[in-house]
């Protein structure tokens, strides 16, 4: 058994036990504190470490809002659900946005095991997500302070590449000593030969008459052999010492990049872990918003249909002459239908059920219809599918989900940036199919950008929509100038497992 900690705002010992007795049925060593107040919750939080928080709805004293107020003021990340017997839409979103993790209804309590589950797995890897970002902060420390406190290793070398002088950093670094390479002709010693292998040309870096002529010459990364027979990574930076007029030296300084080459492959190993875990995170809230929207459309549409019917059977069996009762009814319908309509509205902007249902291009064709209806810009939206072998048709093709959920991701995000941004009068979507590459591009007619306002830090919108471009082995491009619009053009890969 999995021992879980559970911190439980209720104020019913019945439903305490009714908790605790399905927690234990799902295979949990629980050990559940249960607390009424917010006194009680804020003692218990800064005295205990806890799993899950569980909170009941609406307590006559404290409810599930005050509590998840409490628990954030913490800074803790611990999974918040509520089981309730009732809660409306509206105060669902609304905690939902503040933080909620998930909520289960008294007479569902099977789904509670289940909840606690998947929540644990998300904050264990939200967990080592920040591990991970802190390893890397440290790792990044670290590699710095070595940079600032290495010397450099230097050697000064005759016209004939002879030695004439080694500092200690160079001998630290070489294992030679200066009285070991005196008079020797360094080159021969430790530059002879590539690490592949073969044999090393004398670098035209190391003589002093061209280095007089060029300046100085830098080589980030070269190899040299030590002592030992080992290779060391080196970056080097040759130049020429003058007398009279005239190159009599030259002079090497050099650094062991051992170090720097290491953290930058680790850097890169981690940006992709890094990667993966922000696909990863997409991928889950594209699931949860498909899931959220189709429980909005199927349920929720459900039992308002049912209570318009019941409306329906008052205003058949409700005598209409008796004051204020025909307004009243109209009131309702009116009413039910406005909320029927927002529902929806909120399910299609969570997820529209026709991108798995009739695929891209419908939705496409509906986004843009309802951005033009909503925003008075004029779209326009051409597919052009014809290539053979590469063809999508909103009739006869379907693109693999999460190609086809980019997609209409970057090009929803385009159009908010259109509306929010781009003061414009039309706006351009257009689908091609070419060479097993979906192409998309947007296009505007506002105010524009500056090129590199797309490379800010701050600018989300643009990196969300790289991000979601990469996680499909694809990429995205901005042009844009003050005046002249932007421009955004995607390019997706279709594998051969995407084509039907």
């Amino acid at each position: 058994m999995k021992n879980l900690r559970v911190l439980l705002v209720e104020d019913s010992q019945d439903d305490a036990e009714l908790v605790l007795a399905s927690l234990i049925e799902g295979g949990f060593d629980t050990s559940l504190t249960r607390v009424e107040t917010e006194e009680e919750m804020s003692r218990a939080l800064s005295s205990g470490d806890w799993d899950v928080v569980i909170s009941d709805f609406n307590l006559p004293r404290f409810g599930a809002v005050s509590a998840l107020s409490v628990l954030r003021e913490t800074g803790k990340d611990i999974p918040f659900i509520i089981v309730s017997g009732c809660i409306g839409e509206e105060s669902a979103v609304s905690l939902m946005k503040e933080g909620c993790s998930d909520f289960v209804m008294k007479n569902s309590l099977a789904r509670l095991v289940p909840a606690i589950k998947r929540e644990l797995k998300d904050a264990a890897i939200r967990r080592e997500h920040r591990k991970a970002q802190e390893a890397l902060l440290a790792s990044e420390k670290l590699l710095n302070g070595i940079t600032s406190s290495l010397g450099e290793g230097v050697v000064v070398l005759d016209e004939s590449g002879r030695l004439m002088f080694m500092n200690p950093e160079a001998e630290r670094l070489l294992g030679w000593t200066q009285k070991e390479l005196r008079d020797c002709n360094v080159h021969g010693v430790i530059h002879s030969l590539n690490q592949d292998g073969p044999l090393h040309q004398q670098p035209d870096y190391w003589s002093p008459a061209l280095l007089m002529q060029d300046g100085i010459r830098r080589t980030e990364e070269d190899v040299f052999w030590c002592k030992d027979g080992s290779l060391i990574p080196v970056s080097v930076a040759a130049s020429a010492m003058v007398e009279k007029g005239r190159a009599v030296a030259a002079v090497i300084a050099f650094q062991d990049i051992t170090e720097r080459k290491q953290a930058e492959w680790e850097l890169i190993e981690s940006s992709r872990k890094l990667r993966e875990l922000t696909a990863y995170f997409e991928k889950a809230r594209e699931e949860e918003r498909t899931r959220i929207a189709r429980e909005l459309h199927d349920e929720l549409g459900q039992m308002l249909m049912g209570i318009k019917m019941d409306a329906k059977w008052l205003e058949s069996n409700l005598p209409l002459d008796l004051p204020g009762v025909s307004d009243k009814m109209a009131s309702m319908f009116r009413l039910i239908d406005e909320t029927v309509d927002a529902m929806r509205r909120v399910a299609a902007d969570l997820r529209p059920v026709m991108l798995d249902d009739l695929g891209l291009v419908a939705a496409v064709e509906w986004l843009t219809e309802e951005f033009g209806r909503r925003t008075g810009i004029a779209v326009s939206c051409g597919f052009d599918m014809c290539e053979p072998g590469c063809c999508i048709d909103d009739q006869d093709y379907f693109l693999e989900k999460d190609l086809s959920t980019a997609a209409f991701r970057i090009v929803q995000e385009c159009l908010t940036n259109v509306a929010r941004h781009a003061e414009a009068e039309m706006v351009e979507v257009k689908f091609r199919c070419r060479d097993d590459k979906l192409m998309v591009s947007v296009a505007d007619d506002g105010k524009g950008m500056p090129e590199a306002h797309a490379m800010r830090r701050n600018s989300f919108g643009m990196l969300g929509m790289q991000e979601r471009a990469r996680g499909v082995g694809g990429s995205v491009e901005f042009h844009s100038k003050p005046g002249e619009g932007v421009r955004v053009e995607v390019i997706l890969p279709i594998k051969q497992g995407d084509k039907p």
